[in-house]
């Protein structure tokens, strides 16, 4: 039967597939050939750390068979792709250029500037306005009055900073007496935010406050308008309501802010509607 195909394909046919296959057995044979399509995958990994995070990440091409390309399995790893030792070295790294940040005006008055804190996988980001006195001294989002009524708000609908959740602000120092953050401020410090959202990837998106709501959506609508109804930010569905400070200082507001917590736990469940507009700042 061999002898048939190769007279149908003629001498010249076979004779160059034999040499073409000839070829291959010797490079596979030769030392280190097998070497270099893994240092050229790992050379494009480095080449693709630097420029998405101007440093290497440690993702690493696997010798055995099988395994992925960006690292082991066994790593903890998301639907971003990053493992958790990844995402805390890129927001560290992040963190390191906050508190070098001389941006805006408010670098001047600042104790310390206050990053955020949380999961680095989680199922929602909090997102507030600015720090203020007590955030300023400690270092942390949302500590004082307004951070334990905010954990209790999180914890009625099953979320913690300290399991499922991260918490983090508008702008990372404290505007002087706990003024707004004035536009000029929210759009120096505003990238630090999406660099963030980008390395964490919640699940969910809760802003508190009005202030969050309008830099993150870029939307001007008061925040009695914008309740109430499902955003998207990045393909993340996002909500509001009331910041915690407003709650203390407005006991009438405390149930709707409920209604609206109750509202998001059923986003979150998949029992409530999903984002009826998409903002700017995504798709």
């Amino acid at each position: 039967m061999r002898m048939n195909e190769e007279v149908s394909r003629g001498p010249g046919v076979v004779a160059k597939e034999e040499a073409t296959q000839e070829s291959v057995a010797k490079t596979e044979s030769a030392p280190g050939a097998a070497s270099q399509p893994r240092q050229f995958l790992e050379d494009l990994l480095l080449i693709e750390d630097f420029l998405r995070y101007g440093f290497r990440s440690g993702r690493q091409i696997e010798a055995e068979e099988g395994n992925s390309a960006f690292g082991d399995s066994s790593s903890a790893e998301d639907e971003t792709g990053f493992a958790n030792e990844d995402r805390q070295a890129r927001l560290k790294d992040i963190e390191a250029r906050v508190r070098q940040c001389t941006a805006c005006v408010l670098s001047q008055s600042r104790s310390r500037t206050v990053f955020g804190e949380g999961v680095t996988n989680p199922q929602v980001l909090v997102i507030g306005e600015g720090p203020g006195a007590e955030e300023d001294r400690q270092g942390l989002p949302f500590v004082g009055a307004s951070g334990n009524l905010l954990d209790k708000m999180l914890a009625a609908i099953g979320l913690s900073r300290k399991t499922n959740c991260y918490i983090g602000n508008i702008v990372k120092c404290r505007p002087p007496n706990n003024r707004e953050p004035t536009p000029t401020e929210r759009d120096a410090c505003i990238g630090y935010l999406r660099a963030q959202i980008e390395i964490l990837r919640p699940m969910f998106i809760l802003c508190v406050g009005r202030t969050a709501a309008h830099s993150l959506l870029e939307v001007n609508d008061a925040i009695s308008r914008l309740r109430g109804r499902t955003f998207a930010f990045e393909g993340i569905p996002v909500r509001i309501t009331f910041h915690p400070s407003a709650l203390l200082r407005d006991a009438s507001l405390k149930r709707p802010a409920w209604e609206d917590l109750k509202q998001f736990r059923a986003l979150m469940d998949g029992t409530a509607d999903g984002p009826a507009r998409t903002s700017k700042g995504g798709e």
